[in-house]
């Protein structure tokens, strides 16, 4: 009898964990698109204060997130833990095109208004890019 309560007890352990992970894969990566919905918006509305907060809080979050393989891994689904190296190549590519958006915030290349906000623009876009190829690839089979 004590057995089977046991038995039914990490069974019900590891199932719990399980949905916690799958459940903070989603939390984690609902609040990097709250953020990085927050950075378009100080697009569209020319608030580069805004882009500037925004843009540091997702690219410490993405980092922490997607930069560890470990960490990333853990937390996808049973069978495709191996598709951690796509989350950590998708850091990568985010921390180089954050960095052209908080260059272009600080002028850091003395470039006119325009140049500055299309290269940031467009780095904005490499993000969302690298986003978009880190899902299709992990939710493939």
């Amino acid at each position: 009898m004590k057995k089977r309560a046991l038995t039914a007890g990490l069974i019900a352990l590891a199932l719990s964990t399980t949905s916690l992970s799958a459940f903070d894969l989603k939390s984690n990566m609902l609040m990097l698109n709250a953020e990085l919905n927050e950075v378009q918006q100080g697009f569209m509305t020319s608030n580069e204060a805004g882009v500037s907060d925004a843009i540091k809080r997702f690219a410490k979050d993405a980092k922490d997130l997607l930069g560890n393989k470990d960490k990333i891994a853990s937390m996808l689904p049973k069978g495709k833990e191996h598709k951690a190296n796509e989350a950590v190549n998708s850091a990568r590519i985010i921390a180089h095109n954050v960095q052209i958006i908080q260059d272009a915030i600080a002028n850091k290349h003395k470039q006119s208004e325009r140049v500055r906000r299309e290269e940031a623009q467009r780095a904005y876009t490499y993000i969302e890019h690298a986003c978009f190829n880190c899902h299709n690839i992990v939710r493939d089979n």
